[in-house]
């Protein structure tokens, strides 16, 4: 799977390696996809909490792998919230099951299809003041300038998935990183979750993304390299 971390303008956003990264075969998100993220043990001493921010499939605009991210997160240790929105259908029900049955909380999640409203994102961050890192599955728009502020007062690492420019005058510098366009084996939601309990458990950015990386044999691509997709 391609995973590149996106170039931001004028100094917005991290880039941490100048360098695109793809899952080889032996990366352990290319195997089924209801495997945990894989973290060592030592690495979740301490949770201050991952919130996956975005709206539950099946329904569209579902963010992608906000179910995947954070039922990995949570599997792996730390705590985890889901805020945003789901369907409200029998559907949506079956997800809420599968986000409880993971051990992942969903009290701020609203029964609607539709994108959360900032206000409402607003309300429910300031519910969940001890968190490390705020995951917004889908990054672009207004609601990622709430996101901002929440990780700026919280002092949480603000995760960006978005592929096209970052937002101009957030609060704090984000980590962005361009989805692929497609997912099934949700390897880059197990890059993105296993990422996020690194930075949750007191890592540096740089340190957690160098350390996600060796972890789960991404190798060094050209940037002029096309998109490669994982066998399966």
């Amino acid at each position: 799977m391609y995973l590149p971390v996106t170039s931001a303008p004028a100094g917005r956003g991290r880039s941490l390696t100048a360098w695109p990264a793809r899952c080889t075969p032996q990366s352990p998100y290319s195997r089924a996809s209801g495997d945990p993220a894989i973290v060592p043990p030592e690495i979740v001493r301490y949770s201050g909490g991952v919130i996956v921010v975005g709206v539950l499939g099946p329904s569209e605009p579902a963010s992608p792998a906000v179910l995947a991210v954070a039922r990995r997160c949570a599997t792996a240790g730390a705590r985890t919230e889901v805020v945003g929105a789901g369907p409200p259908d029998a559907g949506g029900e079956r997800l809420l099951i599968e986000l409880a049955a993971a051990g992942v909380g969903h009290a701020a999640l609203q029964r609607t299809s539709a994108e959360p409203e900032p206000a409402d994102l607003d309300l429910a961050l300031r519910y969940l003041p001890d968190v490390r890192v705020i995951v917004l599955a889908r990054g672009g728009g207004p609601l990622a300038s709430t996101a901002a502020a929440a990780a700026a007062w919280s002092g949480a690492t603000l995760v960006l998935v978005d592929a096209g420019p970052v937002p101009d005058e957030l609060a704090v510098v984000p980590l962005v990183l361009a989805p692929p366009a497609r997912d099934p084996d949700e390897t880059f939601a197990g890059f993105l979750a296993a990422l996020a309990v690194r930075l949750d458990a007191g890592l540096e950015v740089a340190k957690a993304w160098q350390e996600t990386v060796a972890g789960l044999a991404a190798d060094r691509v050209d940037r002029r390299t096309p998109p490669i997709t994982a066998p399966g």
